[in-house]
C-alpha cells in the first residue's frame, strides 16, 4: 500500500513525488508510451517552465521522484539496478560519477548539443552528460571589512579587531579568522562535504596514509570555528550579509559558492544596486551536476530526448540548485542576476576518480575529530594516521 505521501500528484504538466522508496516507485508504473520517469533529488531545483516546454513538444509526460540527495539517488539506482524505478537520472554530482559509471548503472548517450557544452566537462565515455557546473568556495562579507582598512568592525561580545579580509582558503587556519566562519556540517550538508574535499585537497593524505588535514580542523573547531547542521542554517541564519546589519551575533565567513552572491537575492521583489557578499577565490573546488541515460530502461529513445532537453537552451537558461550552479553550456545568456553579481573564479575541478571511494570514509574522520573536540578531549597530535578503505 503506498502512503498519501508517495503518491504522485500533479504540478503543471509533471508529476512530482515528494518522497521515494523502492516500493512506491516501483508500484508507480511507466506502460504508458506518453510518460517518462525522471530520478532526480532535492537539491536540484527542476526548471518547470523547461519540463512544460518538453511536455508540449514531445507529448510525453514527465513523471519524477525525488531523493534527498546526490547519494541517496545513487543508493535506489544500485537497489533497482535489474528493474529501475525510472528511465532517467538527473542531479548524479562529482562526489558520485565514479559509482555511477563503475556500476554501470546508466547507458552511453550522446546529447544532440554536445557541441555547445563546456568541453572540459563532457565525458570521453559519455556515460554521462554535464547539465551544470558549481565552483564552491568561500564567501564573505562586504560590510564588516572596511576599505581600505580591510577591518573587522565587531565581532560578538569582543571590541573591534583589526583584520585584513581573508583572501585565500588558508585563511581559516588563522585563529582571527576562524571564529568568524561557519560552516555547514558535511555530516548532514552536501555542501559541508564540498568544503571537506577543499580541505584535504589542500592537505591530501601521503603514501603511506599520514594526513594533516584532521589536526588543521582540530585546530580551527577549537579556535572557534561554527559548524552548522545545515546549509540553510548557515546561510540564512549565521551569515551577517543573510541574517541581517542588526543581528551582531553573525559570522562573517562561510562556505559557498560563487553563485552565491546571485543566491542571496533570489526571493527579492526587485535586484539590488549592490550585495553585501563577496567570494574569496582561492580553494575552489568544481562540481560537476550529471544526467543520464538509466541502464534497462525500457523507453531509450525518450529517455534521450529529456537528456537532450537538460542541455537545451530554456533548461541551461533556468538551470539551477540551492547553491548557486552555473549551465553547463558555454553559449548561455546569464540572467540578469548572474550578469551583475555572479562571480568568475578558479574552480580546481574535483579528482572524481580518486575521491569517489574515499570521501565518505573523510566523513568518518571529521566525525572522530568533531567528537573529540566536543568531549573537551586533548588536542590531536600534528599528524593523524588515518586507515584508508581497500580499492
Amino acid at each position: 500500500m503506498i502512503s498519501d505521501l508517495t503518491r504522485p500528484f500533479r504540478i503543471t504538466t509533471f508529476v512530482l513525488v515528494t518522497t521515494l522508496t523502492l516500493v512506491a516507485a516501483c508500484a508507480t508504473s511507466n506502460n504508458d508510451p506518453a510518460t517518462i520517469r525522471l530520478l532526480t533529488h532535492k537539491d536540484f531545483e527542476l526548471p518547470e517552465a523547461a519540463l512544460r516546454e518538453f511536455t508540449d513538444s514531445t507529448g510525453i509526460e514527465v513523471l519524477v521522484f525525488l531523493e534527498e540527495d546526490s547519494t541517496s539517488m545513487v543508493d535506489l539506482l544500485e537497489r533497482s539496478k535489474e528493474n529501475p524505478v525510472a528511465d532517467v537520472v538527473l542531479g548524479v554530482d562529482s562526489l558520485e560519477r565514479r559509482r555511477v559509471t563503475e556500476q554501470k548503472l546508466v547507458e552511453p548517450y550522446q546529447p544532440i548539443a554536445v557541441d555547445r557544452l563546456d568541453s572540459s566537462l563532457v565525458l570521453q565515455d559519455e556515460m554521462l552528460t554535464p547539465v551544470s557546473q558549481l565552483a564552491a568556495c568561500l564567501n564573505r562579507s562586504k560590510s564588516r571589512y572596511q576599505v581600505p582598512e580591510r577591518l573587522l568592525e565587531k565581532l560578538p561580545n569582543e571590541d573591534v579587531v583589526s583584520l585584513r579580509a581573508p583572501t585565500k582558503f588558508s585563511d581559516l587556519f588563522d585563529p582571527r579568522h576562524a571564529k568568524t566562519a561557519v560552516i555547514p556540517d558535511p555530516l548532514s550538508s552536501r555542501l559541508g562535504i564540498y568544503f571537506l574535499v577543499a580541505l584535504e585537497r589542500l592537505h591530501p593524505e601521503d603514501v603511506e596514509g599520514v594526513t594533516p588535514w584532521p589536526k588543521l580542523l582540530d585546530e580551527m573547531l577549537r579556535w572557534g570555528l561554527e559548524i552548522a547542521p545545515t546549509w540553510e542554517e548557515a546561510w540564512f541564519s549565521r551569515f551577517q550579509p543573510s541574517s541581517g546589519p542588526e543581528n551582531t551575533d553573525t559570522r562573517s565567513l562561510t562556505w559557498g559558492s560563487s553563485g552565491m552572491p546571485t543566491v542571496s537575492v533570489r526571493f527579492v521583489p526587485e535586484l539590488p544596486d549592490e550585495v553585501d557578499v563577496t567570494v574569496v577565490d582561492s580553494g575552489c573546488v568544481k562540481v560537476v551536476n550529471y544526467a543520464g541515460v538509466i541502464k534497462n530502461t525500457p523507453n531509450r529513445r525518450d529517455a534521450g530526448r529529456l537528456v537532450d532537453s537538460f542541455v537545451g537552451p530554456l533548461f541551461q537558461y533556468n538551470v539551477s540548485d540551492r547553491y548557486g550552479s552555473r549551465p553547463a553550456r558555454t553559449d548561455i545568456v546569464r540572467t540578469e542576476a548572474w550578469r551583475r553579481f555572479g562571480v568568475n573564479v578558479t574552480a580546481i575541478p574535483i579528482d572524481e576518480w580518486r575521491i569517489g571511494p574515499l570521501w565518505q570514509q573523510w566523513l568518518l574522520t571529521w566525525q572522530q575529530v568533531a567528537d573529540i573536540v566536543k568531549s573537551g578531549e586533548d588536542p590531536l597530535p600534528p599528524v593523524v594516521q588515518v586507515t584508508l578503505p581497500s580499492q
